[in-house]
């Protein structure tokens, strides 16, 4: 059985790489899609259509999820046009969640927890009780994520917090044209929530 790998295209920008990438990566894996092209794929496990007007970058963690839940496998995860980091993802323990690097900024988010940008993060995380002390950063450019038990909760911990995200990606000037960026720090929050092990790539 191919192991699951899930791709985000979603704007012109991004569709223009569904073809070559389906062409190159459907005979390893079996590849899940989430487009807003509204023209059927072939030669893909799933395909789902991206209907907001805006997009969030969390559709890339909550697509990769529930492909994990609807298909009981663990699955991969790599941006469209940087699927050159997906072979640096070593996946040796398939009940472990894999990722390459922490961000280039901070390891840990207490390094920039003082930043204007993340204030209203804070306060939330402080209002719940949670300790983010060693909370690190994960680079969300590709990774692998599991499937077990914790998976419900996983989705669930990722839906509360994803409004947090994007209120705050609204409300602060950033480089990013969709909203809910830093979610690789929102994919960390859940994983350390909820208990999961996560390993940093040898690369």
């Amino acid at each position: 059985m191919k192991p699951i790998l899930c791709l985000v295209a979603v704007g012109e920008e991004y569709n223009k790489y569904i073809s070559s990438s389906i062409e190159k990566l459907s005979e390893k894996y079996d590849l899940c899609i989430l487009t807003d092209r509204p023209i059927r794929l072939f030669g893909v496990l799933d395909q789902e259509i991206y209907q907001e007007k805006i997009f969030t970058y969390f559709a890339k963690i909550l697509f990769l999820a529930r492909m994990v839940l609807k298909y009981q496998r663990g699955a991969y995860y790599c941006d469209i046009n940087k699927l050159e980091e997906l072979d640096k993802v070593k996946v040796s323990n398939k009940n472990r969640f894999y990722y390459i690097r922490n961000w280039p900024i901070a390891k840990y988010f207490q390094e920039m927890e003082k930043e204007s940008y993340w204030r209203k993060l804070v306060w939330f995380w402080t209002e719940k009780g949670y300790d983010y002390t060693e909370l690190q950063t994960i680079e969300e450019h590709a990774f692998y994520l599991p499937y077990n038990q914790k998976i419900n909760d996983f989705i669930y911990t990722i839906e509360e917090i994803k409004p947090v995200f994007e209120y705050i990606s609204t409300i602060n000037n950033h480089p990013y044209k969709g909203i809910g960026n830093g979610e690789g720090l929102a994919l960390s929050y859940a994983l350390d929530i909820n208990r999961y092990k996560y390993i940093q790539s040898a690369v």
